[in-house]
């Protein structure tokens, strides 16, 4: 992080040094404005998360991002006073060093989490986009919309593998499942007709697990403990008392990626997107 706040610096006084060779006391060329333009925005997108995130003080963000406001409204219109200009830049430039590349520079190294550590394994540039959130919710600490995402995850990579295998074999193990009058599957009445990717999504994740357990993706404990999966995210995804702790999302995770993402049985005959 400190090489990129202090490549921030940079260009800043990169953009002093533009506005200072101006002739005349107007910055009217859209060149300047953009460049102006676009470091603020890059301090809202960007900087300025990242020092949140590291722990910076909110009363010296709050003080930069307002000079980095007005930056921005300058740079919205032409023939604004190139002193005015200089005199925001030169604000923010004044401290910056001081405020934030000195801190981050001498900063004690954060342990990483329990959770940081498990889901840096998982970064596979192949992943769903789900998946990819999952991991960036985790890594941030936001346990339950990581076990939502991670789910949306895990149950894409399941509807994507019966997508490759043909829908008619999911349904005809639906009608076969359904028309058991003994055996595991007696209880089991939701025939299906599903015909597109579309269809299958609709069909609810309970029913799925049941019928690829039908069809042999997964066996009877593997059907429990991503039960326990979906259990955990329908908790996540409702209101509730019930604590989501880390311990919780690594074993969430742990099963996902044995059962889903590193088994075989799911391999996707293309890539998924």
């Amino acid at each position: 992080m400190v090489p990129r706040i202090i490549e921030f610096r940079k260009s800043l006084q990169a953009l002093r040094r533009l506005l200072n060779a101006i002739d005349g006391d107007r910055v009217n060329k859209t060149g300047h404005r953009q460049e102006s333009e676009k470091i603020a925005s890059e301090w809202f997108s960007e900087i300025c998360p990242q020092l949140t995130a590291a722990g910076l003080g909110i009363p010296v963000l709050d003080r930069y991002s307002g000079l980095f406001r007005e930056l921005l409204r300058l740079s919205s219109g032409s023939g604004n006073r190139k002193s005015t200009y200089l005199t925001t830049v030169d604000a923010v430039l004044k401290d910056f060093r001081d405020d934030f590349v000195l801190p981050l520079q001498t900063q004690a190294p954060k342990t990483q989490s329990l959770i940081g550590q498990f889901v840096a394994d998982l970064n596979d540039p192949g992943e769903s986009e789900y998946m990819k959130e999952a991991i960036a919710a985790a890594g941030a600490g936001l346990f339950r919309a990581a076990a939502v995402l991670g789910w949306c995850a895990a149950i894409d990579r399941v509807h994507r593998r019966i997508e490759d295998l043909g829908f008619t074999k999911f349904n005809v193990k639906s009608a076969e499942m359904a028309s058991s009058t003994k055996g595991r599957y007696k209880k089991f009445s939701s025939t299906q007709s599903i015909h597109s990717l579309t269809e299958v999504r609709e069909v609810f994740d309970t029913v799925v697990l049941w019928v690829i357990e039908g069809m042999g993706l997964i066996d009877t404990n593997e059907h429990a403990r991503l039960r326990g999966c979906f259990e955990l995210r329908s908790q996540c995804a409702h209101p509730g008392n019930a604590p989501v702790t880390e311990y919780n999302l690594l074993s969430f995770f742990s099963d996902i990626n044995e059962i889903i993402f590193k088994n075989p049985t799911f391999s996707l005959a293309r890539s998924s997107t």
